[in-house]
């Protein structure tokens, strides 16, 4: 952990999980930046040990992942009407599980 200050802005630097972090605190108090580095650090331990339950983000409709793996598709192939067929009989047959 270490605040830097360059010009009129701290900034904030730490290793985390084998990397370098450093970010801008985007203020002038060396308080805040070091409360801001504090928080940013929670916040990368949180995401990377799945702290947060975000049930939400986990439990979709097969029609919202069809239309995303849809939309995917088309950017990787040329071709996606046997693809756009295929996943419409799905969506089709059982959309709303």
């Amino acid at each position: 952990m270490s605040l830097l200050k360059r010009g009129k802005i701290w900034w904030y630097e730490f290793w985390f999980a084998g990397r370098r972090i450093q970010e801008s605190a985007k203020t002038r108090s060396k308080t805040v930046a070091k409360l801001a580095e504090q928080k940013r650090r929670r916040e990368l331990e949180e995401g990377f040990n799945s702290i947060e339950d975000r049930r939400e983000e986990r439990i979709r409709t097969i029609r919202e992942v069809a239309k995303e793996y849809l939309e995917s598709y088309v950017l990787r192939n040329r071709s996606a009407t046997f693809a756009q067929y295929a996943v419409n009989h799905l969506i089709e047959f059982s959309g709303r599980k």
